[in-house]
């Protein structure tokens, strides 16, 4: 895999020959540099020399990629160099390079090249060697490696800051038109990676069983019509989507929800003292029950209250998904399906 048995040497180790190369003789390094990452053009980094490596009759840029852009952009004919006088190897140069760019900040796409890059050309070993190098946090390399395999829009709506790089292996399964309406909708409103997290499983599967795309299922009036709802700032309209989603996936689970809070509505005596709190998804079979007193015969008054209740409604509390209304009872494992 790799030819790089012994790391690229430290540059403080090299013989460098200081002279200006002229910009056609420079080539960005192959694979390790992204045009579109940002540059700030007043960084007083471009005084320094641009550290390049010989390659045949041309000079191949190990540091200094964004001075480079930068300069030739503003008609430069030429640029100083540092040259490395010792012959390296492809391998070995563009490990240089990202060893130099280890101790700064990097954008997400230079992250995303130097990960991909070292998984290419170097073992298991010395990948994660190298890797650490790079200061990422475990978690977010292990998202970049993750995202390395994705289709290219997934990729670019991750590097745009649009879809959250968790996400993204679990939407490249989708085809780019029902991938493109849904990173549409992430671009509208800002969802929490747990909602997109959430969006991104429960759409598809609402499509599916609606045998009908997903971009379609996005362009129906009960997702379009929130986001264009004036009524409602933007966290609500995320908040919105989440529930109209959440509902259509699991409408059992959300049917006896409703049912619940009805139940909850008509059955307690007095909610400014007594409130219902049902356990996740009713799955436990019980139901807590809170009384706020400030002495102990408004605690007595209360469970008297509480005594009273005809015990069929005891049971609707305790369990909704078992109701008498003339439904067929939930099964356990269909309660959020």
């Amino acid at each position: 895999m790799s030819d790089t048995k012994e790391l690229s040497p430290n540059l403080d180790d090299q013989k460098l020959t200081f002279t200006r190369v002229a910009f056609e003789k420079l080539l960005p390094p192959e694979g390790l540099f992204d045009d579109r990452v940002p540059v700030d053009e007043n960084t007083h980094g471009l005084f320094l020399p641009v550290i390049v490596c010989k390659k045949n009759h041309a000079f191949v840029i190990i540091d200094g990629c964004k001075r480079y852009k930068i300069l030739k952009a503003r008609g430069q004919k030429d640029v100083a160099c540092g040259i490395i006088e010792t012959a390296m190897s492809p391998a070995q140069a563009g490990l240089l390079r990202i060893e130099l760019n280890s101790s700064r900040q990097l954008h997400a796409r230079e992250k995303l090249l130097f990960i991909g890059w070292l998984k290419a050309h170097l073992d298991q070993e010395k990948y994660h060697e190298q890797a650490e190098k790079l200061r990422l946090p475990a978690n977010e390399r292990h998202e970049f490696e993750q995202i390395l395999g994705c289709k290219p829009w997934l990729i670019e709506a991750v590097m745009q800051g649009t879809l959250d790089p968790a996400v993204a292996p679990e939407m490249d399964h989708l085809s780019e038109s029902d991938a493109g309406a849904l990173i549409n909708l992430f671009s509208l409103l800002s969802f929490s990676r747990q909602m997109q997290r959430e969006l991104a499983e429960w759409l598809p599967e609402i499509a599916f069983i609606r045998k009908i795309s997903l971009k379609a299922l996005l362009a129906s009036e009960t997702l379009s019509g929130v986001i264009i709802d004036t009524r409602l700032n933007d966290p609500q309209k995320t908040a919105k989507i989440h529930d109209h989603a959440h509902a259509m996936r699991f409408p059992l689970y959300t049917e006896a929800k409703k049912n619940w809070t009805e139940y909850v509505r008509k059955a307690n005596p007095d909610p400014s003292v007594i409130t219902f709190h049902a356990s996740p998804y009713f799955e436990k079979n019980a139901l807590e029950i809170r009384i706020k007193a400030a002495d102990a015969e408004k605690v007595r008054h209360s469970i008297r209250q509480l005594a009273a209740i005809d015990p069929e409604e005891w049971r609707k509390l305790v369990d909704p998904t078992a109701s008498s209304l003339e439904k067929p009872p939930i099964h356990r494992q269909d309660q959020k399906q």
